[in-house]
């Protein structure tokens, strides 16, 4: 049979309208790929990073925080409750400054079963034997204590620079402040720091000395003598006002006592 002129413009019409569907089906299905393949991506990358408030952990049990006047004085009944084994708490700075909260905070830490360890925030350009001298003064290290602490940091007050000179006198002042601390404790210091003032400062300098090591995005590397992990700068606990620094040891319990004073 002849089709009319009329059929054949509706048989057009109809095709595409089809082919618009066609097109429709296409950018869906692209738009359900690209969606899935981002979500995809989206959690894998999240289970690789650390978490920045999270103590949950499959590989490191003991749990540990760090504090100075920039957080408040803690319940430290509260604290313990959380599960928290260790605590460093900032002493000194310097060669005169000293941290208005450390008292209040290591007598009540002391009153629970958390390890208490008190930490130096190196001055650098300054005397390694005045800082030395003045953590000594203040800093409460008893036996049963965590080993004192050297918090070496770039901050407005150490600036960064490329200056062979200015690294070297950071470096020189640095081994008399731990060398001081060696001689009156009789054990070595552990040493906070970063990966890059690790790479400008400590590596291949400080061979007696473990790391305590902050990396926020992930686990420090093998390659170095590391005992604690610093993951976190925003911790979030129950109880506690306020965003706080958040640690793990490295090893077992029974390590752990590698770290205390005798």
């Amino acid at each position: 049979m002849t089709k009319s002129p009329s059929h054949k413009k509706r048989k057009k019409r109809v095709t595409k309208r089809s082919s618009s569907k066609d097109s429709i089906k296409r950018y869906i299905f692209l738009f359900l790929l690209v969606a899935g393949t981002a979500f995809t991506i989206f959690f894998t990358v999240k289970k690789l990073t650390v978490e920045p408030n999270d103590f949950e952990s499959n590989k490191y049990f003991i749990k540990g925080l760090d504090v100075s006047h920039h957080n408040p004085i803690l319940n430290w009944e509260i604290v313990m409750e959380q599960g928290i084994s260790f605590a460093y708490l900032k002493a000194t700075e310097g060669t005169s400054h000293e941290d208005r909260n450390y008292p209040y905070n290591y007598d009540l830490a002391k009153k629970t079963n958390i390890k208490v360890g008190s930490y130096h925030f190196y001055s650098f350009g300054l005397s390694g034997k005045e800082q030395a001298a003045h953590f000594i003064k203040i800093a409460k290290c008893k036996s049963g204590d965590m080993l004192p602490a050297i918090d070496v940091e770039h901050s407005p007050a150490n600036p960064y620079s490329k200056d062979p000179t200015y690294i070297a006198l950071v470096i020189e002042e640095l081994k008399v402040l731990e060398n001081e601390l060696y001689e009156f404790y009789g054990v070595h210091p552990i040493i906070y720091t970063n990966k890059d003032c690790y790479k400008l400062y400590i590596k291949n300098k400080f061979p007696n000395n473990f790391i305590w090591m902050s990396d926020l995005h992930k686990e420090p590397s093998k390659d170095i003598n590391w005992r604690i992990w610093q993951f976190s700068h925003k911790g979030e606990l129950p109880g506690i006002v306020g965003d706080i620094d958040l640690n793990y040891y490295r090893y077992s319990f029974d390590e752990f006592k590698e770290l205390l004073l005798p």
